[in-house]
């Protein structure tokens, strides 16, 4: 959660400002732009300023360059996302010339070269950058990876065309992911010698298969489902994804009659562990579900956005997290809420790297405070799948515990 990267060279006053001023504006930004994606361009820039000063790349060639100045392009480079996606360059070579703080590690002349690195990092521009450090952070904002770059794409493509079919989105992804990273395509790398050759290469094999490219598309699912997020919501339960939809039987969370979750709730707090249930089907009832939750205030998401789904079933082991959720950003929209839940492993780690926070062990927790002062509890529930070794009324003993400690009543 605080983007904190052992990086020695840096300087630690500069580092501390940057983590408490630059990188938290991130959190608000798209998942393209966002914390993780910067804290992965200083990484990679900072790896590509190890091995250029000590003249493993480019070949063969010493640069003596500045570390601190290095750290904040990379960190800065996406920081004008803010005014619009097609001048975000400019705006954040701008936003990063005009912060008056810079003012006192760095001279004029530094924060002119930063800021023309800083403009000259997209992969569309037509220009070569101006200075080794522009080529730096071009060459770590590159993100050459099928999933990641794949995932971006059809998240694009939907967010501009969501009245569009699969077969239209796959299209106008593929074609863009060709128009780029393809044979001809108009991304650069800025050292040939760089990490990123090799992953292009294979990159670029795979582009060439277009039913290759059909079949991952297929694999890729984004949530279907909005936040369940009712007003004064207490708690915040999330699980990994939602089961394929076959498997539903209500357009609701857990809606795999198999899954016990709703079973346990109706243990809790009816007595009745079929209280949910549509007597004489195999469904669970929407409305007493959503009723229940929003008069208890239980918000209800999962800890993924996009995912891969490797094999066709419901298991967390075949599951790859491609966009977790932003669950800070569901926090914040929910004041008073002190406590979020995890329903199953894989929940529990992402939430842990997210928090950034321990995983307790199953029925534990562990406090930390967000960002606005709120005390959180983050406790680690057994899963309510039927594959989880405990029995029903096991289940239902660890989340009484866990929802009484949280001020709930039964």
């Amino acid at each position: 959660m605080n983007g904190r990267i052992p990086i020695p060279e840096v300087s630690p006053l500069i580092r501390k400002y940057v983590e408490e001023n630059i990188l938290p504006v991130y959190d608000g930004y798209d998942k393209a732009h966002s914390r993780s994606h910067i804290l992965s361009v200083i990484r990679q820039s900072m790896d590509l300023y190890r091995r250029l000063s000590a003249g493993q790349m480019d070949g063969g060639r010493r640069y003596d360059l500045d570390p601190d100045m290095i750290y904040v392009i990379a960190a800065y480079h996406d920081i004008g996302i803010c005014e619009g996606r097609e001048s975000h360059h400019l705006s954040s070579g701008r936003m990063l010339e005009e912060d008056v703080r810079l003012k006192q590690w760095f001279t004029a002349e530094q924060i002119q070269v930063m800021r023309e690195a800083v403009e000259d990092h997209r992969s569309s521009s037509k220009s070569w950058p101006r200075s080794i450090y522009g080529r730096i952070v071009s060459e770590a904002d590159k993100v050459i990876d099928l999933d990641t770059v794949f995932s971006r794409a059809i998240l694009y493509a939907k967010a501009r065309h969501p009245e569009l079919p699969d077969e239209e989105i796959f299209r106008i992804s593929y074609g863009h992911l060709r128009d780029k990273y393809g044979d001809g395509g108009y991304m650069r790398l800025q050292f040939p010698d760089s990490p990123n050759a090799l992953r292009l290469g294979q990159l670029r094999e795979k582009l060439r298969d277009p039913e290759l490219m059909r079949r991952e598309f297929s694999l890729f699912e984004v949530h279907p489902l909005e936040p369940f997020m009712p007003e004064g919501a207490r708690v915040l339960f999330l699980g990994s994804f939602p089961p394929p939809k076959a498997r539903w039987s209500m357009d609701f969370f857990y809606p795999n009659f198999q899954n016990d979750m709703w079973r346990i709730m109706g243990l809790l707090f009816f007595g009745d562990r079929e209280h949910f249930v549509v007597k004489g089907q195999k469904r669970f009832d929407y409305g007493s579900v959503t009723d229940f939750c929003g008069k208890e205030g239980i918000a209800l998401y999962d800890a993924a956005y996009m995912v891969k789904r490797l094999k066709g079933n419901a298991s967390d082991n075949f599951l790859k997290i491609i966009e977790p959720t932003d669950i800070l950003a569901l926090l914040t929209a929910m004041p008073s809420c002190t406590a979020v839940a995890s329903t199953g492993g894989k929940s529990a780690e992402q939430i842990a790297s997210i928090l950034g926070v321990a995983v307790p062990p199953v029925g534990g927790s562990t406090g930390l405070l967000l960002s606005d002062g709120r005390p959180l509890a983050f406790h680690r529930m057994p899963s309510s799948s039927r594959a989880y070794p405990l029995s029903l009324e096991a289940k239902a003993e660890i989340y009484s515990k866990f929802l009484e400690s949280t001020g709930f009543r039964f």
